[in-house]
């Protein structure tokens, strides 16, 4: 199960397993035009206001707008 978050303009996906617990976050990395693993941020979209949850459709907009192809 997935969850969606936005930092800035940066989406974020979260990876969950089936009671709910993330176990892997990647964000878009606007160098090379891909997703990155980046562990660090699972504890601070939990704790962080500036992370906002958003939806899929959400997540693939911003996604195309900084070119990258939504995973």
């Amino acid at each position: 199960m997935y969850h969606y978050y936005i930092i800035g303009n940066l989406p974020i996906r979260v990876t969950c397993n089936d009671v709910e617990i993330p176990f892997r976050a990647e964000i878009v990395d606007t160098a090379s035009k891909s997703f990155v693993r980046d562990l660090s941020l699972i504890p601070k979209i939990v704790d962080d206001a500036d992370y906002k949850q958003i939806d899929q459709t959400t997540f693939r907009n911003a996604c195309l707008a900084l070119g990258v192809a939504a995973i």
